[in-house]
């Protein structure tokens, strides 16, 4: 990539990603096991693959790195364990396109959580977007016909989005916090606090191979890749490309599983990703032509 601009480099990044973490859906619908071993083994894995990664970014100071976490880093690590526990039970319990929907509204959540403990102000905009999309949320979780949606599970799918979003806030607040050391101790974490309730020897030899090109492969590799896209892209860039999730994933667990959303689904989708896609421009813009006019009058 030596003969590409820094942009192009990052557009190129974000959704190797992207595209690399998007099947991840699909294979949770292939793995045949209860919803807690399947979270057991998945966050162990991704433990292992966060600090090969961990290892290879710090490779004199990796046990240095996790010992530095310090509070703010172990919050952090409550907040991704907790929504990796709410994605696994959502995507086991309603469509997978129901739950990649309901968490592309993290950063509405995160706009919220960023107000009330960071008294970050929310522009007029933010409120009409998150509005829209308690529209589309509402519609999503209504839709009756859809015999792979549960109200239940698109709960888990809300609760996930506000454990990433505050995961994010801690991020933004303490910018310092080593991310890959924090998502492998949040993996080992969430593996001790479901072990009592998970059959890990029930696994067989198939869901065994799916659960370690999940764990060590596609999600470590594919969330280093998106964590690398803002060194080169604007933030707000890389969540308008986040967005290309939530429409990969269900393609594949439809083509590959048939699983079909509902009109609902469909409707309330649209909402949400219009609306996600006009506000994430929308502050492209409003950030340009801030840069231009501070440029102008410097």
């Amino acid at each position: 990539m030596s003969g590409l601009s820094l942009y192009t480099r990052g557009i190129i990044i974000t959704a190797l990603g992207v595209l690399i973490i998007s099947p991840d859906g699909l294979l949770t619908r292939l793995i045949h096991v209860d919803h807690w071993t399947l979270i057991f083994w998945r966050a162990l894995f991704l433990s292992f693959g966060m600090w090969l990664i961990s290892s290879l970014l710090y490779p004199n100071r990796t046990w240095q790195k996790y010992k530095s976490l310090g509070l703010a880093g172990m919050m952090m690590v409550l907040f991704y364990s907790m929504g990796t526990i709410s994605f696994i039970t959502a995507i086991t319990h309603t469509s997978v396109a129901n739950t990649l929907i309901i968490l592309s509204t993290t950063p509405l959540f995160a706009a919220l959580i960023g107000r009330m403990f960071l008294g970050e102000p929310i522009v007029a905009r933010l409120w009409v977007a998150i509005l829209l999309v308690g529209i589309g949320v509402f519609v999503i979780s209504s839709d009756g016909e859809n015999q792979n949606s549960s109200l239940f599970g698109d709960i888990a799918a809300m609760a996930g989005a506000f454990f990433l979003a505050a995961g994010f806030t801690m991020v933004r607040r303490f910018p310092r916090i080593s991310i890959f050391p924090a998502i492998s101790t949040a993996g080992m974490v969430t593996a001790l606090i479901v072990l009592p309730l998970a059959q890990p020897f029930s696994v067989t030899q198939n869901d065994m191979g799916y659960l370690l090109i999940m764990g060590i492969y596609m999600v470590p590799v594919g969330s280093a890749l998106m964590f690398m896209g803002p060194k080169y892209i604007p933030a707000a860039e890389v969540g308008l490309m986040l967005l290309l999730e939530s429409v990969l994933g269900p393609t594949w667990v439809w083509l590959a599983l048939g699983e079909q959303p509902g009109l609902r689904t469909f409707i309330g989708g649209a909402i949400i990703l219009t609306t996600l896609a006009v506000n994430t421009i929308w502050a492209m813009q409003s950030s340009r032509r801030t840069r231009q006019a501070a440029l102008a009058t410097g």
